[in-house]
């Protein structure tokens, strides 16, 4: 009877009917309301998918190789990505900021004839580039035959990752956000396992590299098919005509962003895997990529899944609905700063007790550094969903100043920290520091341009 009188009350809607499904019917109704979530979600799907991935494997990894390989890693990793953000000359931000489809296009055509130039240019240095100063600058022993794999391995990740952020920014302008997705799940798969079967077959850092340079730019041809499937009328579009006039259009990417993309990059943590190589060692190299790995990656994968959204809603919005854009930018940061703020300190309680057990323990002198760095790696994580702020709002003078500012700072604090033999957990302390102090300047300009913008 209690059976057939609940039935009864909730088919005369007196209470909700049971149903299993209820809360993702509530779920998806909600995203359905709100785009940016929705896109948020998917985005994230993957990237926490691939990441997870990423971290289970990273426990073999550590086993298979040592930190002073890792640390070989590191300087490359570095090297890369100081140099890709001018592989496409920085045209790719204005691929979101087109008028129309047929623009997008054209600048991709001007992207990708960009990335050629810009390889062909990458390959004559890394082969003309004196093989004494490298083997002063690597962080271990090489023949001439290691050098040789490394600057084509250069290269070659240059090429794939440039292209890769092309087909990117295409697939952000057009919405293609599950497909972004996918990649960023492949890319959690395929690096890490190349990497543990080219190390279990014997490779060694060489083989660390090239896994690395396939994670990174697993995805690249399925993005570009994906965008181009639904519109093949746009490859008709695209003329050289039109190319030059983009191209002319949006020159202050390269005249400004592109050089300025290249201090940033050197202002970053690339820099620092350099310092610490050729002043410290290696092996602390290696701790502090693990450390990054674990505690950045994560909130960067987080980070750039937002910043690709971002970047798409505000093609949109910044001309049309301003206050639009600025709402968004503040509550982007905001929950960035919470979430970040919970795992950084949930990572290094967990650290301390548990990183020699799960990575072994010639790991565990990565504890210091990981603790060290973690101030500099939560302010970064703030800052990254919206960092391309002041390229989108075409400030790119000011963004300019910023990195130049930074770049001098860091230069001046490792400067230091080698002119009075500061040991390493104090230097990475330091220059954590200097980072937080950027970003939170950083902050504060995208607030004045976006405030200024408005008027």
């Amino acid at each position: 009877m209690q059976d057939a009188s609940d039935s009864s009350r909730s088919t005369f809607g007196l209470l909700p009917p049971i149903s299993a499904s209820a809360p993702w019917q509530r779920l998806r109704a909600l995203l359905g309301r709100r785009p940016f979530l929705k896109n948020v979600s998917i985005m994230l799907t993957g990237a926490a998918a691939g990441q997870a991935i990423s971290l289970v494997l990273a426990p073999v990894l550590t086993r298979i190789y040592p930190p002073e390989q890792v640390g070989i890693l590191s300087v490359y990793s570095a090297l890369l990505t100081v140099f890709v953000v001018i592989a496409s000359l920085r045209f790719e931000l204005a691929v979101p900021l087109a008028a129309s489809d047929e623009d997008a296009i054209n600048l991709v055509a001007v992207c990708l004839c960009a990335l050629v130039f810009t390889t062909a240019l990458i390959a004559v240095t890394a082969f003309a580039f004196p093989e004494k100063t490298l083997e002063g600058l690597w962080p271990a022993p090489i023949n001439a035959w290691h050098v040789a794999i490394y600057r084509g391995l250069l290269v070659l990740g240059f090429l794939c990752l440039g292209g890769y952020y092309v087909a990117l920014y295409l697939a952000t302008r057009q919405d293609a956000f599950s497909s972004i997705s996918l990649t960023r799940l492949y890319q959690g798969i395929v690096g890490p396992l190349s990497q543990i079967g080219l190390g279990v077959a014997g490779v060694g850092a060489p083989g660390l590299l090239f896994g690395s340079i396939l994670g990174q730019s697993t995805g690249t041809l399925s993005l570009f098919r994906r965008v181009l499937r639904a519109r093949r009328d746009l490859l008709r579009a695209i003329s050289f005509r039109r190319m030059v006039a983009l191209a002319l259009r949006y020159r202050r990417f390269p005249l400004i962003a592109s050089w300025a993309a290249l201090i940033d990059g050197a202002g970053g943590d690339q820099l620092l895997y350099l310092m610490v190589t050729t002043h410290y060692s290696a092996r602390i190299a290696g701790f502090i990529f693990l450390a990054e790995r674990i505690v950045a990656r994560p909130l960067s994968l987080v980070g750039t899944s937002i910043l690709q959204v971002f970047v798409g809603e505000a093609g949109k919005t910044i001309a049309s609905d301003p206050a639009q854009f600025r709402r968004r930018f503040y509550q982007v940061i905001s929950r960035q700063f919470v979430l970040s703020v919970a795992w950084v300190g949930v990572v290094n309680i967990a650290a301390a007790m548990l990183f020699s057990t799960v990575f072994g323990a010639k790991w565990g002198g990565a504890v210091v550094y990981l603790q060290a760095m973690s101030i500099g790696y939560l302010a970064h994580a703030v800052v990254l969903p919206v960092f391309h702020t002041l390229q989108l709002l075409e400030k790119q003078a000011v963004a300019a100043c910023w990195q130049v500012g930074r770049l001098v700072l860091i230069v001046a604090t490792f400067a230091f920290c080698i002119g009075n033999n500061v040991s390493a957990p104090n230097a990475i302390l330091l220059y954590s520091g200097i980072q937080a102090a950027s970003s939170v300047v950083l902050l504060g300009l995208m607030a004045g341009a976006i405030r200024n913008s408005q008027r």
